[in-house]
């Protein structure tokens, strides 16, 4: 700046602005500090409907439970007549020390009597 008298008031003025923003600040802090007897009666008060909740939480693990109950024969049933039918055919004996990796196969090899295409490049 090239004047140094403002530059030094407009420090000078923001320091006494201090005060007022302090008060503001107190009074704000005082205003909420009203308020936490009230907020903290609400935090520690009980929901009404939690015995409700409890309740409908019981009634639906024994559904739950009732429900597996009844699927689980139907289920074990199905699965013996899959493994019936897998168990007809003889799978192929793999070798354990073969790689887990899946290999690509190839599809189509051809012969050395057949021609290949021929791969013709054009400038670019």
């Amino acid at each position: 700046m090239s004047d140094t008298h403002a530059a030094c008031m407009n420090f000078v003025n923001a320091l006494e602005k201090i005060p007022g923003i302090i008060a503001q600040y107190e009074e704000r802090t005082a205003r909420l500090k009203a308020d936490v007897p009230q907020l903290e009666a609400i935090v520690a008060k009980t929901w009404g409907k939690e015995d409700e909740l409890k309740q409908l939480k019981s009634e639906l693990a024994a559904l739950d439970r009732k429900i597996t109950a009844a699927l689980a024969p139907k289920k074990e049933e199905q699965e013996g007549e899959v493994n019936k039918q897998v168990n007809t055919t003889d799978a192929p004996v793999t070798n354990p020390k073969k790689s887990m990796v899946a290999e690509p196969t190839t599809r189509y090899q051809p012969t050395s009597t057949e021609s290949r295409p021929a791969i013709r490049f054009t400038g670019l």
